[in-house]
């Protein structure tokens, strides 16, 4: 079955929570191991990110895995925590709207 984007479903970029905890903490909090850091964890309300982090996401997940987010996606939910920057990801490259 291939995706509206065309692209068959194994051939899709698996971007895993591993990779996004390594950078959040590269990023924005350099005193924490990326092991350490919940995949659940709030990073909104917490203060690890805020607007202009959301774009440095954003931005990243572009240039180092080609997921590229409209700005219908690039709201807060959809970066408040690992897991949801993950499901984001996985969303945008299946062709759907996050």
């Amino acid at each position: 079955m291939t995706t509206e984007s065309g692209i068959e479903p194994e051939e899709l970029i698996r971007i895993s929570d591993e990779q996004i905890a390594r950078f959040v903490v590269e990023r924005f909090l350099s005193d924490v191991e990326w092991t350490e850091l919940d995949p659940d964890y709030d990073l909104l309300v917490t203060g690890v990110i805020d607007s202009l982090g959301v774009l440095q996401i954003a931005s990243w997940l572009a240039k180092q895995h080609g997921i590229t987010l409209a700005g219908p996606e690039l709201t807060a939910g959809n970066f408040r925590s690992v897991r949801a920057i993950r499901t984001t990801a996985e969303r945008a490259e299946a062709g759907g709207v996050a």
